[in-house]
C-alpha cells in the first residue's frame, strides 16, 4: 500500500483532466510508502498522444534535481487514459521500471473517472495492482 497526499492526488487529477483527449504524463515524488507531490512532465509522443505517452527526458531530470534537494526521490510515474480503462497497456508494461509506482488515470470525456496504482514486480511478469490512500485536507 502507499499513501499519496490530497494535493498531489487532486493536482494529478487536474492535469489529467486538462491534457484531454491526449495522454498526459509527469513524475511521483516522495519517500518510503508516501507520495507527497508530483511534477508535471512534457509528452514527446505527437504521433499517438491520445493513446501512448514518451515522458520527455529533460522534464524527468529537472523533476529528479528538485527531488533530491528536496530529500525525496522520484517513486513512480503518471499517467492518463483518455477515454480508456485505468489499466496498464503492454506499451506501460514494456517501459517500466521494476518496483516503481505506476498511477493510470482514466478520463472520460473531460472528465476524471477513476485511478488505480500498479507495480511491476517483474519485468517478464504483468503489472500488479496496488492500493493506495489518500490522506491529508
Amino acid at each position: 500500500m502507499v499513501t499519496i497526499t490530497k494535493s498531489a492526488y487532486e493536482g494529478i487529477i487536474k492535469h489529467s483532466e486538462s491534457g484531454y483527449p491526449y495522454e498526459i504524463c509527469g513524475v511521483l515524488i516522495g519517500n518510503g510508502c508516501e507520495i507527497a507531490t508530483f511534477k508535471e512532465c512534457r509528452n514527446l509522443n505527437t504521433e499517438r498522444a491520445r493513446d501512448r505517452y514518451e515522458l520527455d527526458p529533460l522534464s524527468f531530470k529537472e523533476a529528479d534535481d528538485w527531488a533530491r534537494e528536496r530529500d525525496m526521490n522520484i517513486m513512480g510515474i503518471y499517467h492518463s487514459h483518455p477515454d480508456h480503462p485505468s489499466l496498464p497497456s503492454e506499451t506501460d508494461r514494456m517501459r517500466a521500471w521494476p518496483e516503481w509506482v505506476y498511477l493510470i488515470v482514466s478520463v472520460n470525456n473531460r472528465s476524471f473517472n477513476n485511478a488505480r496504482a500498479w507495480v511491476l514486480n517483474d519485468p517478464d511478469s504483468p503489472f500488479s495492482e496496488i492500493q493506495f490512500e489518500v490522506n491529508g485536507t
